[in-house]
């Protein structure tokens, strides 16, 4: 690995949950804490002055001029003046996504995907369908794609049951780059949040089909859901449909590959496969419907853009038998397919480092500052 891909990460530290509390608290935590939540609004609204910053968070403008310009120093944030200001022109403040990379890759076997982006998410350059002897590789070589200043953050991995690079590989692969890894239904609530469907009162649940089974991502509060275990979202071995059968089979990409080779209409090939999918499908939306009463449910993975479309419809047009009579689905939270490719699983890991290191603790974002204005100038 080359020379300037060496860790220049500046690790911004987590405000602790207990921030409320007082103790232990200095001003370094406020700040990076404040910071955290600078960037986020300038990567959700685009383009705020310091009075809009000043007015969302409550702090004073001379502490949000002292929070944009380390931000400014960092290469994350640039500004321009209001281009429709007469009189007194305003100047306005934007993320600069350029300013840091992450590399994500996507470890499963049959899938195997590395990513390079920007700090909004932004796909600066991406390599699809390669071999797991060949991952390691490529991922070194869209790093030297970055932006000739761009402050490498890290690199995100999503791992899945037939992964075929080994995390440990990984890791010595790319020291002393930090690398962070996740579960790949995880990386994919992780995109869905920040750059796709967004996050949702109740939260949501990202469905993801793949090739080595159908697992389920869920968000609440901003926050991946593990269970105590760490075993949660496992929904493929589920019993589902009429013939009982685990949802993965259900709704396995190969089952449907097949269908569509032996016959000589595609179209009417997917319509066959998503009605029973759909009768697999609907017994674990109406599971997770009734049980984490999510705002929104997301389907998406290694099937095709109009397969899922298909098995979507299917699910909405369908009566659900409750208590021996049938009813319709309108009381289910609204069911659609992923707006992002493969449903943003590589893309997902790569976000890991820059929620790690840039954004603030979704749970506080929509908490006021705790620190008095005159301790905010200060820090």
């Amino acid at each position: 690995m080359t020379g300037n891909l060496r860790s220049t990460t500046t690790r911004l530290r987590r405000t602790p949950s207990s921030i409320k509390d007082g103790p232990g608290i200095n001003h370094g935590d406020i700040a990076d804490h404040n910071s955290r939540i600078v960037l986020e609004l300038l990567r959700v609204f685009g383009v705020l002055t310091r009075r809009e910053l000043s007015q969302r968070l409550g702090l004073t403008e001379p502490a949000i001029t002292g929070i944009l310009r380390r931000l400014e120093g960092r290469g994350l944030v640039t500004s321009r003046r209001q281009t429709d200001a007469s009189r007194y022109p305003v100047t306005e403040f934007m993320m600069r996504p350029e300013g840091c990379v992450s590399l994500g890759l996507r470890l499963a076997r049959r899938a195997a995907t590395a990513v390079l982006i920007d700090a909004a998410g932004g796909v600066i350059a991406e390599q699809c369908d390669i071999s797991p002897d060949k991952l390691i590789a490529t991922g070194k070589m869209l790093l030297e794609r970055k932006p000739a200043e761009a402050e490498v953050l890290g690199v995100g991995v999503a791992l899945s049951p037939d992964d075929g690079v080994g995390l440990e590989e990984v890791r010595s692969a790319f020291a002393p780059l930090t690398v962070l890894a996740n579960a790949d239904s995880a990386t994919a609530a992780t995109a869905e949040r920040l750059i796709g469907a967004g996050d949702r009162d109740g939260g949501f649940v990202s469905i993801l089909v793949t090739r080595s089974g159908v697992r389920a991502g869920l968000s609440i509060g901003g926050r991946p859901f593990h269970g105590m275990h760490g075993f949660a979202g496992g929904i493929g071995a589920m019993r589902t449909g009429q013939d009982r059968a685990p949802l993965a089979e259900g709704l396995s990409p190969d089952r449907l590959d097949a269908a569509i080779a032996a016959g000589d209409d595609r179209a009417a090939a997917i319509a066959d496969w998503a009605r029973e999918a759909a009768d697999h499908l609907l017994d674990a939306v109406v599971a997770i419907s009734g049980v984490v009463v999510p705002g929104l449910i997301v389907i998406g993975g290694d099937l095709p853009d109009d397969a899922i479309d298909a098995v979507v419809a299917e699910i909405l047009a369908a009566p659900v038998a409750i208590g021996g009579r049938p009813t319709t689905t309108s009381w289910m939270p609204p069911l659609c397919r992923s707006s992002l490719p493969a449903a943003g699983v590589t893309v997902g890991a790569a976000l890991l480092p820059i929620v790690e290191f840039l954004l603030p603790d979704p749970r506080r974002l929509r908490e006021a500052p705790t620190q008095t204005e005159g301790a905010a100038a200060r820090v």
